[in-house]
């Protein structure tokens, strides 16, 4: 019961339930009211009133309807000239030709990708808090233009949008399980002695949360900053909501991003989905792991949990830095000090690779879906083969027909899904795409151990990604993500060989693959609202 109730309020379940509920009052509403004046002028009109009565009546309903109709017209032109892709424009469009004032109604409330005004005003002093830093940063760039090759573009790409820069001569540690990478956090966490960022999606209650907290607990005691934030419907059920003030009377600065309230609104449904640990200026973690004892397969839920992680030592934690203080700042509705942290003199590292960590966000934030375009950028780069690793298959489109024509122009792409998912729903239209990816000449396989929650992509053996965006809306356009764009570094060989070692353990998806009419039905439902949630 209590699993059940865990899922029920969980990120998806919950929007959709709220969405519902919404729609339900809305359209009750409309017709309602419509029903109530047809009983008044029916009673009006046996009762024998006069002329005049029935004139007020049927004039002020008669200007409601006009009013009503005009304010759909106007949002329904507000949808039609967004600047933004049809795909979001499509759901509103339709659902505005079957109801238009309850549709209107709903767009007000969730048709806003971005963040409210009070938050924007925090973001732009955020930005130009740490622009002065990375501007000096542009100037590097022009030199590494040469060595950079065909993946120029891609960084520049990256450095246009976030405004953050391209680094040289870091270290860059990869881990490919949750056993690699959690011992390594917890040591690296007992050796700070000036601050401690950290920054989850999910947080839950078990092993790792106990050892990371007495950690941080006895950090703050010797005087480190500590700074948590974590996503508050994320961690909706895994942790305490008194978490923020039982680690306040250690000193510790713990914020919930965005706090759910009882409010229907778009805003709610941008959640924190980034994963970053910073240390000092001596080493920062980010990957696609959450802090919850499955990652690190302590306990089991959908059979072996894969996932990855980097570790990231020199200059380029500048940028995770300046990502993390910025959602930081958001919570606290405030703006620290970016010199204090940005200024620091990094060691040089004899890693010859380039690395480029990010953050991507909502509209509020970046207008761009910088998350999808890296993407594509990285799929347009390759010429011989390019693996892809996601727990979820809802793309965009432009997304979608960029892995087709990877495929169609030659390129072997090869793209790895759960075996064991933990959405049954979501993983059905996940595998709605599956023949129209297959007769392109993409090789799909289905990750037999259990569950990949692994989120990276590697082409030629030579530009990756490793993050936390997924290849579904939630991640690709509402979600707050990060990751690391990385170019001919040393780790590249540790990439190259799990996705090997990962294809070995996976089952290949037949050519013949076709899906029950069942499915295919609730499938082309679920379509039309994908891009809303």
């Amino acid at each position: 019961m209590k699993k059940f109730f865990r899922n029920l309020f969980s990120g998806y379940f919950l929007i959709i339930f709220l969405l519902l509920i919404e729609l339900v009052f809305f359209i009750f509403f409309q017709f309602f009211f419509e029903a109530v004046v047809e009983i008044v002028l029916n009673q009006i009109n046996e009762s024998g009133t006069t002329d005049t009565v029935k004139w007020i009546v049927s004039g002020t309903y008669l200007f409601l309807r006009t009013l009503a109709f005009f304010f759909s017209l106007i949002i329904f032109f507000k949808i039609i000239n967004r600047h933004e892709d049809p795909e979001f424009k499509i759901p509103w469009i339709v659902g505005m030709l079957l109801l238009p004032f309850s549709f209107s109604i709903l767009f007000l409330l969730f048709g806003n990708h971005g963040l409210k005004k009070s938050d924007r005003i925090v973001v732009d002093a955020t930005r130009n808090a740490y622009n002065a830093h990375f501007k000096l940063n542009k100037l590097k760039e022009e030199e590494y233009e040469d060595e950079l090759g065909r993946a120029v573009g891609t960084f520049r790409y990256i450095s246009n949008t976030t405004e953050l820069g391209v680094h040289k001569h870091n270290r860059v540690t990869y881990y490919k399980t949750g056993e690699e990478f959690f011992p390594d956090m917890l040591e690296s966490l007992k050796k700070a002695k000036e601050f401690i960022f950290i920054e989850f999606f999910i947080i839950t209650d078990g092993e790792l949360w106990n050892q990371t907290k007495d950690i941080l607990i006895q950090k703050a005691k010797e005087g480190v900053d500590v700074r948590i934030i974590y996503d508050d419907m994320g961690c909706s059920g895994t942790i305490s909501a008194r978490t923020p003030r039982i680690l306040g009377k250690y000193g510790i600065k713990c914020f919930k991003f965005h706090p759910f309230k009882p409010i229907l609104s778009g805003v709610y449904n941008n959640r924190d989905h980034r994963k970053i640990v910073i240390i000092d200026h001596q080493m920062a973690f980010t990957g696609g792991m959450n802090l919850a004892d499955e990652y690190g397969n302590i306990i089991k839920r959908f059979g072996y949990w894969k996932d990855t992680m980097v570790k990231i030592e020199g200059s380029a934690m500048n940028n995770l830095i300046a990502t993390f203080l910025q959602n930081y700042d958001l919570c606290a509705q405030s703006v620290s000090d970016y010199n204090k942290y940005l200024g620091y003199q990094y060691p040089r590292y004899d890693d010859e690779g380039f690395v480029m960590p990010f953050g991507d966000g909502p509209g509020g934030i970046d207008d761009a879906l910088i998350g999808e375009q890296n993407y594509i950028n990285i799929l347009n780069y390759a010429k011989k083969r390019v693996f892809i690793s996601t727990p979820y298959l809802v793309p965009t489109y432009q997304l979608l027909d960029a892995m087709r024509n990877a495929a169609l122009r030659g390129v072997e792409v090869n793209l790895i899904l759960p075996g064991i998912p933990d959405k049954k729903p979501i993983y059905a239209v996940a595998k709605s795409y599956f023949s129209w990816l297959i007769k392109s000449g993409i090789n799909i396989y289905t990750y037999t151990p259990g569950f990949n929650h692994m989120k990276t992509i590697l082409a030629d053996d030579e530009l990756a990604f490793v993050g936390t965006i997924n290849f579904d809306f939630r991640s690709l356009v509402h979600h707050f993500e990060c990751g690391t764009l990385l170019y001919k570094n040393h780790c590249m060989r540790d990439i190259r060989k799990d996705f090997d070692e990962m294809i070995a353990e996976s089952q290949k998806v037949p050519s013949n693959f076709k899906l029950k009419l069942g499915t295919r039905w609730f499938c082309s439902i679920v379509k039309i609202i994908t891009p809303l949630l």
